[in-house]
């Protein structure tokens, strides 16, 4: 029990795809009469506080403290992580909407400084790119503090800006910022010699830090596209789409959206379940398995696909909104289902050495 919480991706990948799983199905119940309020909030909040968050917050928990070479999180501070992120999810079923994004505020507020304590304790400075992790980090904070404020004004800037940023912002800037790390595991590439361990931030790390924060999306040009791999391509794919969706987003605006889920669907959605595959495996003692394809997640990466193709064209024919609505959430619901039967039951597989 011990590494469930000095791991905690092993908690919350699993409550992550499941309310995941959750608020896609809110589209089906509603379409069928199961629900009375239309879910575009409380399905949005979900996807992004619930599904997302638990994602990020079970592989930066993870992570963080090896990168650093801090302790783990205590078994006290997963479970204040856990409660805060389920009552909060628990929420949106209520259309509670201020009161969820006031919790989150709550657990994003505390796993920043939870994270934010073993960096000032580090003996060893992470590289700088993920400078932008911590950016993602408080474009969430501060986008979930706008929306609980401005939750009544919705058409207001105030809340739409907290929406950029939640929705965006606090998913985008972690992905491009562990990318190129993550890719180098994934291929096996040895992490750049010319930043020496030290609990000191080397000469340099600032600005080039500041650089990395600065160029945003730029960023994405730093990573490693020399080398194959099963999951490495996966992940490049997945960034990719995010590039697509803000082009098709700039070009045409009045189909946002829609654009918005090409992002999601097949860019966050797909990059985090890739990531927590080999996050997975790799503490399972099965690196073995993410070195060929994996056919299951070629299905699971197929019905993203159908499921972003399908959401988008939502927009396009409004006359066939529904169905295609509908047909996007059982695309994704049985993605998320195939994933998980293949994937979580290896959580509980703990190595004596472990290779991830």
């Amino acid at each position: 029990m011990a590494n469930f919480f000095a791991e905690p991706f092993r908690i919350f990948f699993p409550v992550g795809i499941l309310i995941g799983m959750a608020g896609v199905a809110l589209w089906p119940a509603y379409y069928f009469d199961r629900t009375a309020a239309y879910p575009s909030i409380s399905h949005a909040r979900l996807m992004i506080e619930g599904f997302m968050a638990s994602f990020i917050i079970g592989f930066l928990g993870t992570a963080g403290p090896r990168i650093t070479s801090t302790s783990p999180l205590s078994p006290k501070e997963v479970v204040v992580l856990l409660t805060l992120d389920l009552l909060a999810a628990g929420l949106r079923f209520g259309e509670s909407h201020r009161a969820g994004d006031a919790l989150f505020v709550g657990c994003l507020a505390f796993f920043l400084f939870v994270i934010g304590k073993r960096f000032f304790r580090r003996k060893d400075s992470p590289l700088p790119n993920f400078a932008l992790v911590a950016l993602g980090l408080l474009n969430g904070l501060a986008g979930a503090i706008l929306v609980a404020l401005f939750e009544d004004k919705i058409y207001s800037a105030a809340y739409r800006i907290g929406v950029a940023f939640l929705e965006q912002g606090f998913v985008l800037f972690p992905i491009v910022g562990v990318a190129p790390f993550f890719l180098r595991r994934l291929l096996g590439v040895p992490p750049p010699k010319n930043l020496p361990e030290s609990p000191r931030l080397p000469p340099g790390w600032i600005p080039r830090a500041g650089f990395a924060i600065g160029i945003g999306l730029i960023i994405v040009a730093t990573l490693p596209w020399h080398g194959r791999g099963f999951l490495a391509d996966c992940l490049r794919f997945g960034i990719a789409a995010i590039v697509i969706g803000i082009g098709v987003e700039t070009i045409w605006p009045q189909y946002r959206v829609g654009a918005l889920h090409i992002w999601f669907i097949s860019g966050f959605s797909f990059v985090a379940l890739t990531v927590a595959i080999r996050v997975v495996f790799g503490h399972s003692g099965r690196m073995d398995l993410t070195q060929k394809p994996l056919p299951f997640f070629i299905v699971t990466g197929a019905l993203i696909f159908l499921a972003m193709l399908s959401r988008y064209i939502a927009d396009l024919a409004p006359k066939a909104r529904t169905i295609h609505l509908v047909a996007a959430a059982a695309c994704w619901l049985l993605a998320a289902l195939i994933w998980a039967v293949r994937v979580i039951p290896k959580v509980v597989i703990v190595e004596p050495e472990e290779s991830g």
